[in-house]
């Protein structure tokens, strides 16, 4: 042992490496809802069902994958 160890120490340590991934799923899954959403919302407005609403799918998927993709590189 290196020295007197604190109360806690290991897990203190596991939820301050964790805890930039415990939302993680959240923050996608509300990125592509929110690019769902748009989509459906414009073609209500401009009548081109599913047009808008297959666009808002691919660029919040694409705009998940991005978020995603910097928060793991960052993380290394």
């Amino acid at each position: 042992m290196d020295g007197p160890e604190k109360p806690g120490g290991d897990w203190t340590r596991a939820l301050r490496d964790a805890a930039p991934y415990l939302g993680m799923g959240t923050a996608l899954a509300v990125t592509v809802l929110m690019g769902l959403g748009i989509g459906y919302w414009l073609d209500g407005k401009f009548g081109t069902r599913p047009t808008f609403f297959l666009v808002g799918a691919g660029l919040g998927l694409l705009a998940a994958g991005v978020q995603f993709y910097r928060l793991v590189a960052v993380k290394r």
